[in-house]
């Protein structure tokens, strides 16, 4: 297990370290394998400490665990974009007892839109449960980067062809495709620079010059003076940053790119823990501490029960899939990218 201390995984921890984030309930019944749940409960986040599913996963976990009597612990499994904390989820026994929680991502790119073929489909061998928030992301630069807004980096960014860089999570991580619709839509020439452990320090060194980071993670460094943020990537303002514009009223019209987060088991799992889960899921998430908490961290509302975060995941995955005949490739996504969803 990824044991590693993140200065805002540990802010999210003292926000959320509190009991009485949910009501008791009888447990969900597993008809072959008797009560559910009889022992500890794994839940797979396949991406690093720190990270924004971590977080949020470190917030879910207590009060799940809480109102189902169990002990729900949070394992991270980072590399390959997420993708192999997801195969060993697919890969796991479907009994309830190993869950995943992953953005979209390494859920929606599993047909090789990027040039990524991982070794798994996301409605063949995973259930989906419940998807829990959405998240915007946040325009960063690098506080030596003299633009003060949208308009000043494009022109900026124009004057000096190839010369600036955005970095990411990874190839296909929404941060990407972020940069790479900004490239279009502005006629960039942004290099994307991936760092798959964490993306951060290449920023805030300036090292990269720009990113298109998660809220979650972003805000607190925001905050602490180690980025300016210049606008936001959903089409309507954030509310935990109002002050912030967004792409779109930039000067970049439609310019959207969101993330989106939820819980998936192994297929095969028994429909009686899929639903108890679902059910615990979608209570937990609906309790004032934990929607306040959520707010704060810059999410917005986005739960979904299984039955409708199935139809987004089918419906990201066809819109990202490759075009038949089209030059995508690992690192090159615009090919993809310009085709109209």
């Amino acid at each position: 297990m990824n044991r590693r201390t993140h200065l805002t995984l540990a802010a999210a921890l003292a926000l959320v370290a509190m009991p009485g984030l949910a009501a008791a309930q009888a447990p969900a019944r597993a008809s072959a394998q008797g009560a559910y749940p009889s022992k500890p409960i794994r839940l797979v986040v396949p991406f690093a400490a720190g990270t924004a599913p971590d977080v949020l996963a470190r917030l879910v976990a207590p009060a799940l665990g809480e109102s189902m009597a169990a002990n729900v612990v949070v394992e991270n499994v980072p590399g390959a974009g997420g993708t192999i904390g997801v195969d060993r989820v697919a890969k796991s026994a479907p009994d309830g007892y190993t869950l995943l929680l992953s953005g979209d991502a390494a859920l929606v790119l599993t047909g090789g839109a990027y040039g990524v073929k991982p070794p798994y489909e996301t409605l063949r061998d995973l259930a989906p449960i419940a998807q829990l928030v959405i998240t915007p992301n946040v325009l960063v630069v690098a506080n030596d980067v003299p633009a003060r807004n949208v308009q000043e980096l494009v022109a900026l960014v124009r004057s000096q062809p190839g010369k600036f860089s955005y970095g990411s999570g990874g190839i296909g991580f929404s941060q990407h495709r972020a940069g790479e619709l900004m490239n279009r839509m502005a006629g960039l020439d942004m290099v994307h620079v991936p760092n798959p452990g964490n993306p951060w320090p290449d920023v805030i060194a300036g090292r990269v010059q720009l990113m298109f980071g998660n809220i979650t993670v972003a805000l607190p460094l925001i905050k602490a003076g180690k980025v300016r943020a210049l606008a936001v990537s959903s089409t309507t303002r954030a509310p935990a940053a109002p002050d912030l514009p967004t792409v779109s009223e930039s000067g970049l019209p439609g310019f959207e790119s969101l993330s989106w987060f939820g819980v998936l088991a192994p297929a095969g799992t028994p429909s009686a823990v899929l639903q108890g889960l679902e059910a615990e899921l979608q209570k937990a998430m609906a309790t004032p501490a934990i929607k306040e908490r959520v707010a704060t961290m810059g999410a917005m509302p986005g739960v979904m029960n299984a039955a409708g975060f199935a139809r987004v995941i089918e419906n990201e995955t066809r819109r990202w899939a490759p075009k038949p005949g089209s030059a995508a490739a690992p690192g090159n996504p615009v090919a993809v990218m310009a085709r109209k969803p």
